[in-house]
């Protein structure tokens, strides 16, 4: 840890100097930090290659395929046959191909149906396969079906992406509740051991009674404990914030023990994310990663279903290919010297083809019902967040207001104190009050920036830095 230390605070213009020098770590640094090294990255965006390597292999299917073949026999000094030929193969479309070959034979036992001119034998055609149907076949279901999985892989990157910074604000913003909690109870540690002295000065020149130096002293021990509790759920929240941070070649970092972090404002937080149209438009319902997958799945299911459809009707197969011995005889092209097949097949009852086609329309509808679920749920989810946003900024607003009274309440108690009037026990109890409010409001103001997180992640958003 020895390296990895210095290298986190070269990074973020880190000190080893406490108190004023404190080293800082912002939300929108540590974020981007976040976005550029973890490993989670990495596999995020291999979704999305595997996607273009997915669609570049179902490309190969329409690929020319250059092809040569020599068979041969001798036995007895005697070349009972020689047959050699070459061809071109352009796949197209619907099941068409477009062919183009040679072949030269001879041999004392070739078979009758293989004698060629002795100069061989040149042949162009096409051919058509529709044993699949006609408007589309296997070849073409694959390569539509890679263009709909790439768009699918690139969802899943988002998706991933969008986890990964939902998780990782949330950390960054339960490390700044720990820190501000801790500060709390700094505080009214320091108070209360200040105040204890005070207590004992006067209890030794007999203003008040001995007894209240013991009720100030077990005060300062309850601060002490809380200091100690609140230390302890420091360091398990910036070690939890720490998870998430890498450098490069995969080393993982760890923040500073002295590192403070920074609190972000509404604008800061809601630019950086994206949501300052607050989801209002619902144009998330179009761009939300989640649902891309759905509607991949969705589409890929109907590519299958055509597909289904089309194994009801006849397998064909007929190819047409002009026969010529000689290329400088080629034009005008003789169609009466040709090589011709046909072939039709259809089973009787059908039965596998339409129990298949029955699975793959059940699967569909499975597929379309989840996508409308989601669809409900996902704009549920965000109506939830922003509504529970205006709750959030009025629990705020009294919260504030809590601690503003507590505050004036503490202070003319502990006048009241100074002059006599009241006692040590009202004062401790005032300011326990003012304590229990502060951390309320620390805890609003954790559940503000973590709603604003959830609704980041409710929308399926990616921040813009990272958009391709």
């Amino acid at each position: 840890m020895k390296k990895i230390f210095p290298f986190l605070f070269v990074v973020f213009g880190f000190s080893f100097v406490f108190s004023q020098n404190a080293p800082t770590l912002g939300y929108r640094k540590y974020i981007e930090y976040v976005t550029n090294y973890h490993p989670l990255l990495n596999q995020a965006y291999n979704r999305a290659q595997y996607g273009r390597a997915n669609q570049q292999m179902a490309r190969g299917a329409f690929d020319p395929k250059l092809s040569f073949e020599n068979q041969q026999k001798k036995y007895n000094d005697q070349l009972y046959y020689n047959q050699s030929g070459g061809s071109i193969s352009i796949p197209t479309w619907f099941g068409l191909s477009l062919k183009g070959s040679y072949s030269i034979n001879d041999g004392v036992f070739l078979n009758p149906q293989n004698e060629l001119p002795s100069d061989g034998l040149y042949s162009a055609g096409i051919s058509l396969d529709a044993s699949e149907g006609l408007w589309i076949n296997k070849r073409m279901a694959t390569l539509k079906k890679a263009a709909i999985i790439r768009t699918q892989t690139q969802a899943e990157r988002d998706l991933l992406i969008n986890e990964l910074v939902t998780e990782a604000s949330l950390a960054y913003f339960n490390w700044l509740l720990a820190y501000d909690n801790y500060q709390v109870n700094k505080q009214f540690r320091d108070n209360a051991a200040l105040r204890y002295e005070g207590v004992k000065q006067r209890a030794l020149s007999g203003d008040i009674a001995m007894i209240d130096t013991v009720e100030s002293y077990t005060n300062v021990q309850q601060r002490v404990l809380s200091l100690s509790e609140a230390k302890v759920n420091l360091v398990k929240a910036r070690l939890e914030a720490s998870n998430y941070l890498w450098g490069e070649d995969n080393i993982p970092l760890e923040i500073a023990s002295n590192s403070i972090p920074l609190s972000v404002s509404d604008l800061e937080i809601d630019l950086f994310l994206g949501i300052e149209n607050g989801g209002l438009d619902n144009y998330y319902l179009v761009t939300h990663p989640k649902l891309n997958i759905l509607k991949s799945k969705v589409g890929a299911l109907k590519i299958d279903r055509s597909l289904k459809r089309a194994s009801l009707f006849p397998d064909l197969t007929a190819n047409f290919n002009v026969l010529q011995s000689n290329l400088d005889q080629i034009a005008p092209l003789n169609t009466e010297q040709y090589k011709a097949g046909l072939k039709v097949q259809l089973p009787l009852f059908l039965r596998k083809e339409r129990g298949d086609l029955k699975i793959t329309a059940l699967k569909l509808s499975d597929a379309e019902l989840d996508f409308n679920y989601e669809s409900v749920r996902i704009q549920n989810k965000v109506s939830q967040s922003l509504q529970a946003q205006k709750a959030l900024v009025d629990q705020l607003d009294l919260s504030n207001g809590l601690v503003t009274n507590y505050s004036k309440l503490l202070s003319g108690e502990q006048q009241k104190f100074n002059a006599g009037e009241s006692s040590l026990f009202v004062v401790i109890s005032r300011e326990q009050k003012l304590i229990e409010s502060k951390i309320k409001l620390n805890r609003t103001y954790n559940k503000y920036l973590s709603n604003k997180a959830n609704l980041f992640n409710a929308m399926g958003l990616v921040i813009s830095t990272l958009k391709p």
